[in-house]
């Protein structure tokens, strides 16, 4: 495709978000996490933390892919996520491209790869969310 997004491209929109975001989703996060400590004296389980790191981030990406289709990284990196159809993502698909995401990485970046050798440079959670990122001039 003529407007396919290269693995390049991706990962520096995910380098970008990751800056900006992941920090700020730790940053926020551990707010309430230190109050809670000093309020009770309870260190809260790690597990606990994650869950609530990855909850955040999957807010974060839900809004931005839902809203106009683009995180502040792909703004950056001048590509939008759409539907296989071409339009704007609903819900389901930004949370079942969210859970790919999280696989994909899981597999020691396995599910980003196979974007080079794909036709269309679908990585797994393209495809599996039948979503696409399109690059945008």
């Amino acid at each position: 495709m003529e407007n396919s997004v290269t693995l390049l491209r991706r990962l520096g929109a995910m380098i970008y978000d990751t800056v900006l975001a992941g920090f700020s989703i730790v940053i926020v996060a551990s707010i309430p996490f230190l109050l809670f400590s000093k309020a009770t004296g309870v260190e809260l389980p790690d597990p606990l933390k994650v869950l609530v790191y990855l909850l955040m981030a999957w807010g974060f990406f839900m809004w931005f892919w839902t809203h106009g289709g683009q995180t502040l990284g792909m703004r950056a990196w001048k590509i939008r996520i759409v539907s296989d159809a071409g339009q704007p993502i609903n819900r389901q698909q930004a949370t079942q491209r969210f859970l790919w995401a999280i696989l994909s990485w899981g597999a020691l970046g396995v599910g980003f790869l196979v974007s080079l050798i794909d036709p269309e440079k679908l990585a797994w959670h393209d495809r599996f969310s039948r979503t696409r990122l399109i690059r945008i001039r």
